[in-house]
């Protein structure tokens, strides 16, 4: 449900503003959705003291955004009371940046260190496969059952596993193959 709510906020948003401008918002956006974590800032939004123009001068300075699309934006969003679904529209208008720059981002994660080289690498390889320009950010996880990297898309629903072992395993294999023929 709020799903298809933030999906429509999000269309008004982006149907009002040009790349540049979105861009600005979703930084925005993103400081209020910051912000949307701390337990007091929901009981400020919730307080019945506190009025209407003094909840949006709050948000506004959150924002950082002198834009008047996006004050008015805010404007309906404070007076819907659905402030709440800034995370749900930040994360769709990135989504929306990243398709029209032709720009994917996942994530890389792995028990181990990955140096940025090798980051890199991986990164190039799928941007030639998917003819997309994919940028990783590595997070290292303390998963003890998989050894190896694991590479999530979620903008396109791609997750790849890679295990070590069995990459060890199949260069061996491939080594021994080609050492037959000479």
């Amino acid at each position: 449900m709020i799903s298809a709510i933030s999906k429509k906020y999000t269309k008004a948003l982006a149907g009002s503003q040009n790349d540049t401008e979105l861009s600005k918002s979703l930084e925005s956006l993103n400081r209020i959705g910051q912000a949307l974590r701390l337990s007091k800032f929901h009981d400020i939004l919730g307080a019945k003291n506190i009025s209407y123009n003094e909840k949006i001068s709050l948000i506004s300075e959150i924002a950082q955004n002198g834009d008047e699309k996006f004050s008015n934006f805010l404007k309906i969003l404070i007076k819907a009371q659905k402030v709440e679904l800034v995370p749900a529209i930040a994360e769709e208008i990135r989504v929306l940046l990243a398709q029209k720059s032709g720009k994917v981002s996942g994530i890389a994660t792995a028990c181990f260190d990955v140096d940025a080289s090798d980051l890199s690498e991986i990164s190039q390889m799928l941007s030639k496969k998917l003819n997309r320009e994919v940028e990783l950010v590595f997070v290292k996880t303390d998963t003890n059952g998989f050894n190896g990297i694991k590479v999530e898309i979620s903008d396109l629903g791609i997750e790849i596993e890679i295990n070590k072992n069995a990459l060890k395993k199949s260069i061996i294999a491939h080594v021994l193959n080609t050492s037959k023929i000479f």
